[in-house]
């Protein structure tokens, strides 16, 4: 689970990091658009994030919501050239509302980053205006959509870090699941009511989790069954009721002793015993 590893004063200091940033004030939440450097270089990626800080008790979704909720959309408005990438998304949390539904979120504080790629070209600029119209559904007992025009000023010159948000940005880096290891292997069986995921990187595995990417996959709400195996662990996935057709890959991410990684692992069909 995220942790408010932020005291309340440190918060007020990022939101009020930048003259040329305006923190929007919303239902339950305070959202600000940041940056990790403090200036725009040509040719360099530069990344911003959308910084959600979240009253006590409501949580925003991840690109998988689970059973409920939707995930947070931008829509970037960039100086010309300027391209946005996609959201890089940190590990989620299981929201377990009831004994039959679960969703994957987010509490207390999340930093959603996007890769700007910025023209080689030097221009003529000397600053440079990013805008960014976010959604997003905001949720408690009840849920409550919500949106914000945020806008950020950079000007153009090195690309320093910014010391008002490096402590952010590093803490979300930890967070976003990393590239599947090459000498790893998993691997997935198709049996009547659930996924047997199996987990191969050398060594016992003692805590590991499955956060599926594509909806209406798996029950959400099941606890998974997880083995240790002399190389791994094998982890038992409940089927969705609402699963209407066989599944050819297992997509999502995978805690594996508190580390998240990214996973696609080829389904296979179980073989009928004679």
């Amino acid at each position: 689970m995220l942790r408010r590893i932020f005291s309340v004063a440190l918060l007020t200091s990022i939101l009020a990091s930048s003259s040329a940033a305006q923190a929007a004030a919303a239902k339950h939440a305070q959202v600000e658009l940041i940056s990790c450097v403090s200036a725009v270089a040509p040719g360099n990626i530069l990344t911003l994030g959308v910084h959600f800080i979240l009253e006590p008790g409501w949580h925003i979704y991840w690109i998988n919501p689970g059973d409920s909720g939707q995930p947070p959309s931008l829509e970037w408005q960039l100086p010309p050239r300027f391209t946005a990438g996609e959201i890089q998304w940190p590990r989620p949390e299981k929201l377990q509302s009831s004994p039959t539904l679960a969703d994957y979120g987010y509490h207390d504080d999340v930093l959603l980053m996007v890769p700007i790629r910025v023209p080689a070209e030097k221009n003529a600029a000397r600053s440079f205006d990013f805008a960014v119209q976010a959604k997003w559904l905001i949720c408690r007992e009840v849920c409550i959509p919500d949106h914000a025009q945020l806008r950020l000023t950079l000007p153009q010159g090195v690309a320093s870090p910014n010391p008002n948000t490096a402590m952010l940005y590093a803490r979300t880096i930890r967070l976003l699941p990393r590239p599947w290891p090459a000498k790893w292997i998993a691997t997935a069986e198709s049996r009547k009511e659930d996924f047997l995921l199996t987990v191969d990187f050398g060594r016992p595995v003692g805590r590991a989790e499955f956060y599926p990417l594509a909806k209406a996959q798996v029950e959400n709400s099941a606890a998974q069954q997880v083995k240790a195996i002399p190389r791994g662990c094998t982890i038992s996935i409940k089927k969705s009721d609402l699963l209407l057709k066989p599944v050819s890959t297992l997509r999502g991410v995978i805690l594996l002793d508190g580390q998240a990684f990214q996973i696609s692992a080829n389904v296979k069909a179980q073989v009928a015993l004679k």
